[in-house]
């Protein structure tokens, strides 16, 4: 086998896995440890193991029967399994009903991004084993969380969109969680291997050992390592990642446990432009376009920014976290989660500049460009800029839960310490070639004092405090239940611009209680309703508070001042039914958002960077549907799912007239940006003896790039189909496999996804009837073309 199955896709039992990460991390909440009469499992049977054969999983491991008083749509490994191993953890979770996933990459290094129910990926926590993902500290976890593991090591990935359970180390969750569950270690010995060869000469190479049990310690382990690259598919240069997962797990006695997970990742990729309407559909149909779509691959001084070399990305990251789990007697344990994670990142570009005209934030620098020794107003001169990062994130979460006959809850609390440093220094460039000499710290321009010459130099952070209660009561022999509880966090976030005549340091402290109540009943053993109502609270992120001034000019180019922190209320009504043919499940919900928080994408000094704003409120009601069935004539299981969203805009929002004045856009009642009202997905899975088939098929309508509505992306479909064969087994080689993965299979040409949005694409006149001239046009990410990975894997 490609490793112990550890399945949670049965119709009968709620799956538990003795391994001491929450079972939370595979449904999302402790309401979903609780006992469950109508599936004769009671929160005492602990490490129940059930090893179900994957050709039995509902609509072929695209849904998972859940239990927990909110919505959680799951994929499982019966369906991850067949998908390409270079699959991105959003392209796993691209056809749930309640997120819109758009990928620019098909080779899954870069990431994609991701919606949930009207909101976007900064509104989403991402959790792994319990550990958070870039809470609150960049602008969006969705353009990482592929670098914190392999495809191959994931056992379950659920999203439960709108809601998050009160012990999660998570804020900025208004849209809800996506949490990522990693295979645990094989009791035996053995491992994986797997290669791969695909579209645009990507190629990828997969190893994995465990160890099996080590004697009678209780331990046991495994390690994985992983190697690709790709040409890029538009435009130029080659991407690779190099990756590392380890994890290990001690058990202690029969309810106790300490897991550890480690994991590192490197990677480079150059980036690309994102084209505006107009150039797309001018490209497409064979007409001249203004801004080619993709950078050159030659250099052109008079414009060294689009010189695709000079626009690389290199990232080093490394994580860790270890779940701790005690049975201190029948009634009380205790949970206790330390985690820590550091990234740095260099994000390369270029700017023309002219000597006696270079500014480091707001004042003048007389900086030799050339290094001739003199300042010539007159001398233009190319120069690279490395926007580096470096993000650290620790934090611990503690809880203490008691179960009962009758009642179950817990008592807890979370830190975390978060650091975010960026600098941009400006080094010298071969004005000829475009190459960089030197990236040497010797080799940054200097001010006349001797000063490093910087474009950035910010150092943000944030020191998180919070509690939380919680407990639930069990009626009619718990086949109802009804849970409280409460998280009040506090939230202190300090940022200095070290920049001269920069904003300096300032600080904030912010305080938000974020309450929450489930109800829910099992009507009998295949039926079931629930209600859950919860608030969360978003503080703006250090990354999207950075002031940027021009090097050219010294004049502000980006600000994140005066932004407040957002909150939202959530109500969610569901039903669920679990038959021996037919899984549905069906959830309407409810959201109202206040001082929603936007992350505009855009650029300052030629690099791309984020800016955070204030959006006013917003009101979003939908309903989202996931249907599958068990297996027809022992072979088919189909899946469906859809969504129905309904979203307004709550306010005029005011902008900057061309009288320079202020006045309100009329967008009160207006469907927010990035918004699709309809989404749907069908996919099938068909068995035949050692033969196995995949096929998706997904609708995305129409979403509209600005808040005037006056602009829109068009509807999309994409699809996706796996297919291929288990060998027998040849000597050690334990399950040869070979399959086959095509995405885009019908080649559309189409735009799939919004990169940046703007305020109106068109003239207008405001609500006081002053002018308002054309905001900056939006940008999209193309669609990939077509492509085709082909993998021969085997366990041994």
């Amino acid at each position: 086998m490609l490793g112990t199955l550890v399945m949670g896709d049965l119709a009968q039992a709620q799956t538990q896995s003795p391994a001491p990460v929450k079972a939370k991390s595979q449904s999302s909440g402790r309401q979903d440890r609780k006992p469950q009469v109508a599936r004769h499992v009671s929160e005492n049977d602990e490490a129940i193991s059930v090893y179900a054969d994957r050709t039995k999983a509902p609509g072929g491991g695209m849904m998972r029967v859940e239990t927990a008083a909110r919505s959680i749509q799951s994929v499982t490994e019966s369906y991850i399994s067949m998908q390409s191993p270079t699959s991105a953890p959003l392209d796993l979770v691209s056809n749930l009903p309640s997120v819109n996933v758009s990928s620019s990459d098909p080779s899954g290094i870069d990431g994609g991004a991701i919606s949930s129910r009207g909101l976007n990926d900064n509104d989403i926590g991402f959790l792994m084993n319990g550990m958070p993902i870039a809470n609150g500290s960049t602008a969006s976890a969705s353009s990482f969380i592929q670098n914190y593991i392999d495809s191959q090591n994931i056992s379950v990935e659920s999203m439960s969109p709108g809601s998050i359970s009160v012990e999660d180390p998570l804020t900025s969750a208004a849209a809800g969680a996506l949490s990522i569950t990693t295979r645990t270690p094989s009791n035996k010995f053995g491992g994986t291997i797997s290669g791969s060869y695909g579209s645009f000469n990507t190629s990828r190479e997969f190893v994995r050992v465990d160890t099996g049990l080590l004697g009678n310690s209780g331990v046991k382990s495994y390690i994985s390592l992983s190697h690709t690259r790709a040409d890029a598919w538009r435009g130029s240069g080659v991407s690779d990642r190099k990756h590392l997962d380890f994890r290990a797990q001690k058990t202690i006695g029969a309810q106790s446990s300490i897991d550890f997970f480690l994991g590192y990742n490197h990677y480079t990729s150059y980036l690309n432009r994102y084209p505006t309407l107009v150039s797309f559909e001018n490209d497409k149909h064979g007409r001249p376009v203004s801004t080619p779509l993709s950078y050159p691959a030659e250099f052109n001084p008079l414009s060294p920014s689009s010189y695709y070399a000079l626009r690389g990305t290199d990232k080093d990251q490394f994580y860790a976290s270890l779940p701790i789990k005690m049975a201190l007697n029948h009634i009380f344990s205790l949970d206790v989660v330390p985690y820590y994670q550091r990234a740095m990142i260099t994000l390369n570009s270029a700017s023309r500049l002219t000597e006696g005209s270079t500014y480091s934030g707001t004042q003048a620098q007389a900086i030799d460009l050339n290094g001739d020794g003199r300042i010539r107003t007159s001398t233009r001169f190319d120069v690279a800029t490395a926007a580096m990062s470096v993000n650290q994130q620790g934090g611990v979460v503690a809880s203490l839960h008691w179960h009962l006959k009758d009642n179950a809850g817990q008592i807890g609390y979370w830190h975390e310490e978060n650091t975010y440093s960026l600098r941009t220094p400006m080094v010298p460039l071969d004005q000829t070639t475009g190459a960089v000499p030197s990236t040497d710290k010797s080799a940054y321009y200097r001010g006349p004092s001797g000063s490093v010459y910087y474009a950035t130099n910010y150092v943000g952070s944030y020191s998180l405090n919070a509690g939380f209660l919680e407990d639930t009561a069990y009626f009619l022999n718990h086949r109802m239940s009804l849970t409280g509880g409460i998280k009040v966090t506090s939230m202190t976030l300090t940022g200095t611009d070290y920049l001269p005549g920069g904003l300096g340091r300032s600080s904030q402290t912010l305080v938000s209680p974020t309450p929450r109540l489930s109800w829910s009943y099992n009507i009998n053993s295949r039926n079931q309703v629930y209600i859950n109502a919860e608030g969360d609270f978003r503080a703006p992120s250090p990354v999207g508070l950075i002031t940027r001034y021009s090097t050219s000019t010294g004049k502000m180019t980006t600000s994140g001042a005066n932004v407040k922190p957002q909150y939202s209320i959530k109500e969610e009504l569901g039903y669920r039914y679990s038959g021996d043919f037919l899984v549905a499940d069906i959830s309407a919900f409810n959201f109202n958002v206040t001082n929603r928080l936007l992350t505009l994408n855009t650029y300052s000094n030629d690099v791309q960077v984020s800016q955070t704003m204030n959006a006013g409120g917003e009101t979003i009601r939908g309903v989202d549907v996931m249907l599958s069935t068990r297996p027809l004539l022992k072979r088919f299981r189909p899946y469906v799912s859809f969504e129905y969203l309904h979203a307004t805009m709550d306010n005029n929002l005011p902008t900057t007239t061309d009288d320079g004045g202020m006045d309100y856009l009329r967008t009160q009642g207006k469907r927010p940006i990035m918004t699709p009202k309809y989404m749907a997905s069908v996919g099938l899975t068909y068995n035949e003896g050692p033969f196995f088939l995949n096929a998706t098929l997904h609708y995305t309508g129409q979403q509209y790039s600005t808040f005037m509505n006056d602009q829109a992306m068009p509807s999309y479909f994409t699809n996706s189909i796996a297919l291929g064969y288990h060998f027998p087994t040849v000597w050690i080689a334990k399950s040869p496999t070979f399959r086959l993965n095509f995405s885009n299979v019908t080649g559309q040409n189409k735009l799939g996804g919004i990169y940046a949005f703007s305020n109106n694409a068109k003239s207008t006149v405001g609500v006081n009837g002053h002018a308002i001239a054309a905001d900056s046009a939006p940008t999209y990410s193309p669609m990939p073309p077509f492509s085709m990975m082909g993998t021969l894997s085997t366990s041994f």
